[in-house]
């Protein structure tokens, strides 16, 4: 298969944190090597935000699908050091920083108390089923209240 060439497949899409069948019928339409990546779900409001932001669009964006590649099972926190970063994206370290200072001002992520760890606003992006997410988090607020 060429660089270039799409490809579209039917799969079945199992959370591997899980074992879960997450989509029966999921189609792919891109390189074979981005389904070695795993998945990941983004919410489509969220997705059209970022797309029509002019900041975050074409610029910031990268930084934020890195990020969002990053993330472990349903853990919405991921380890960022630039230099690491900046390497893998070919950036220098001032668009890093650039990049990293508007996904904090437009508060897509934000900064948590432990070094070079942020985390990921809650309803961006996530992995595994959100409707568990949710039923477990109502369940949890109705044994509290």
């Amino acid at each position: 298969m060429s660089e270039r060439k799409v490809e579209i497949r039917k799969y079945m899409v199992v959370d591997k944190e899980t074992g879960e069948v997450v989509a029966d019928d999921a189609m792919f339409i891109g390189k074979k090597a981005f389904v070695d990546r795993g998945f990941r779900k983004v919410f489509v409001g969220f997705l059209k935000d970022i797309v029509l932001d002019k900041e975050i669009a074409g610029k910031a964006i990268r930084l934020l699908l890195w990020i969002i590649e990053n993330l472990k099972g349903n853990d919405l926190e991921v380890y960022m050091y630039w230099k690491d970063i900046c390497d893998e994206l070919d950036i220098t370290q001032g668009t890093y920083y650039s990049w990293l200072n508007t996904l904090l001002e437009k508060k897509i992520i934000e900064k948590t108390k432990k070094p070079n760890i942020y985390r990921l606003v809650p309803f961006t992006a996530v992995n595994g089923q959100m409707e568990k997410a949710i039923e477990r988090s109502y369940q949890d607020e109705k044994k509290e209240g």
